[in-house]
């Protein structure tokens, strides 16, 4: 059916806020801060053919692997078996889950006329789902058996009724029950909200009104990608980054794992292909499909249509090739746990793939890494068990008219926060003791790359354990563009109560004692364009907020400050400026 303009923009939105409502009870239902406050989770309202129709914004890495739950859900239960007040959960990352063992998957069908005709969707993640430490993510793991408690497909509620063998079984399985069943039971509140009100739109306008929106809706995101793409000159492009190994970090410094892009751009579609990829690893850098498939989505979403609500119909005219048995698509039983690794890297280097293409539509590297922590113990005050997983933000790269962003958290991540630090203080028996910018973290260019972020935790009065996984530190630091320069990597330091110091890329359940300092401290962003064509009054200023120290902008960015308060000397800097470019042959 046909509709007009008008209500296609009505339901539109009422699918849109469909979705919003969803978010909106889990930040006011759930009990940990890595949902009400991190925001780790994303949002959305599919047709009943498991194409995305609606979203809110939150992890940008889930949204387009939620469909794939549904997939799973009918391959696994059936469509004919499933019924009104059904509730189906997931989180097997190969069956539905689709990441790793601490992401769930609720799911909620909209029936009408005894049919399914959508469905509401929640990804979101669980501070603990078992495993071999608290977290459930890892950098020691081998085999997905050792990474938590798997369900395929299940019905959590049946016909409107709580399914407790479930229940129990979910208890039996994680270290912190209360928080994880609790956070459980917040989203399944938030998805029978959304699932009611895509029942209340199909009620108020009728089947055909709105099957025909959406098809509507989903016929416009293809045209408007289309139309992105032919603006991209055809052609053939490539580029690769170096991953970190396999996730253990006693591996041999040249253990490598090589992540290669090659885009095809041909008239109105767009092909990216991930042949020539490292084979699938020991470790857990290994990556689920529907995980590699998201993140290539992102980025083309990233360089076609970044500023247009998400839905299924964006992504017809894109094909992506992932080879089987690679790490980007592993078999089972591969482990998984630190899958967003390598896919925080995939639409850095489909910006960087593009960027001899369209240099006005891409940035410089990012800091490349969720930096995701994990902080655990007994809690002295209270002697219950807690597990904190938070990310941290760092610096994004230069753009073709700004500087980068500073304290953002990774692409993939999205629109998600860190855990504020009063929250942080009365939550947990630790004392935040620094949260600043890095001087100098950002990569030097014509416009420079954004800033990491320090942030220190002290540990009181109890023995806790660390688990960090970061990457981008050895081989492929955040990279600059056309004459930019690259940024300071990502690094995790311990400063110990006797003196000594410690620097981490992965760990898995480190030992912390009490009065040990933790320091999470983030990379830049890289430059675009050369750092000597920067505007001298501009690195003035960073110099006097502190973003930038006197000996970079001299030796980094040739501007000579003088005085207290600093002031430039234009002709030392010209002369400076002069003979860098002539060391430099440019």
């Amino acid at each position: 059916m046909k509709v007009d303009p008008i209500t296609l923009e009505v339901i539109r939105n009422r699918l849109i806020a469909a979705s919003r409502d969803i978010r909106r009870t889990v930040e006011r239902a759930a009990y940990s801060p890595v949902l009400y406050e991190v925001v780790d989770f994303s949002c959305g309202i599919l047709d009943s053919e498991a194409n995305l129709v609606a979203e809110t914004p939150g992890l940008p890495i889930f949204l387009a692997n939620l469909s794939d739950a549904v997939n799973a859900t009918y391959a696994t239960i059936g469509r004919e078996n499933l019924l009104p007040g059904d509730i189906i959960l997931c989180n097997d990352p190969y069956n539905g889950g689709g990441t790793h063992c601490p992401d769930i998957v609720v799911l909620c069908p909209t029936f009408f006329e005894g049919e399914i005709r959508g469905w509401a969707a929640f990804r979101g993640h669980t501070v603990d789902m078992g495993g071999i430490y608290p977290g459930g993510w890892y950098s020691n793991t081998t085999e997905i058996f050792q990474e938590g408690f798997r369900l395929p497909p299940v019905k959590l509620v049946v016909g409107g009724r709580p399914n407790e063998d479930v229940l129990r079984l979910i208890r039996a399985n994680t270290r912190v029950p209360d928080a994880v069943l609790g956070d459980i039971r917040a989203m399944i509140a938030a998805v029978r909200t959304g699932s009611k009100r895509l029942g209340e739109v199909i009620e108020r306008y009728g089947l055909g009104v709105t099957l025909g929106a959406i098809r509507e809706i989903l016929d416009q995101g293809e045209r408007m990608s289309r139309a992105a793409i032919r603006r991209i000159p055809n052609g053939t492009y490539s580029a690769e980054a170096i991953l970190d190994g396999d996730g253990n970090d006693d591996a041999p410094l040249d253990e490598k794992l090589r992540l290669k892009v090659t885009i095809v751009v041909k008239n109105e579609e767009m092909t990216i292909d991930f042949t020539g990829t490292d084979r699938q690893c020991r470790g857990p850098m290994n990556v689920p499909l529907p995980s590699t498939i998201s993140s290539a989505r992102y980025g083309f979403k990233i360089v076609t249509t970044p500023h247009l609500p998400n839905n299924e119909g964006f992504f017809r005219p894109l094909k992506i090739i992932v080879p089987e048995g690679s790490f980007l698509n592993p078999r089972f039983p591969a482990a998984t746990a630190m899958w967003p690794a390598p896919t925080t890297t995939i639409p850095d280097v489909i910006l960087k793939v593009l960027a001899p293409a369209i240099p006005d539509r891409v940035r410089a590297g990012h800091f490349g890494d969720s930096m995701a922590d994990f902080i655990y113990g007994t809690d002295p005050r209270t002697g219950k068990y807690y597990v904190c997983a938070e990310p941290d933000g760092g610096g994004y790269g230069g753009k073709p008219y700004e500087d980068g962003e500073s304290a953002l958290f990774s692409m993939d991540l999205g629109d998600t926060y860190n855990v504020p630090a009063e929250v942080a203080e009365v939550r947990y028996p630790w004392r935040v003791e620094r949260f600043e910018l890095i001087q100098d973290s950002g990569g030097p260019g014509k416009f420079r790359g954004g800033l990491g972020v320090r942030r220190d935790y002290r540990i009181i009065g109890h023995k806790a354990g660390l688990t960090v996984t970061t990457d981008r530190v050895n081989y492929t630091p955040p990279w600059g563009l056309f004459g930019g320069k690259e940024a300071k990597t990502n690094i995790t330091v311990v400063y110990r109560r006797d003196g000594r110091e410690e620097r981490w890329r992965k760990v898995s359940n480190l030992p912390l004692e009490p009065d040990d300092v933790v320091s999470f401290q983030t990379g830049g962003g890289g430059g675009y364009g050369s750092p000597l064509e920067r505007d001298p009054q501009l690195v003035l200023q960073d110099v006097i907020n502190g973003y930038v120290s006197l000996a970079a902008a001299k030796a980094e960015y040739g501007v000579v400050l003088d005085g207290q308060p600093p002031k430039i000397d234009l002709d030392a800097t010209k002369q400076l400026r002069r003979q860098m470019r002539e060391r430099s042959g440019k």
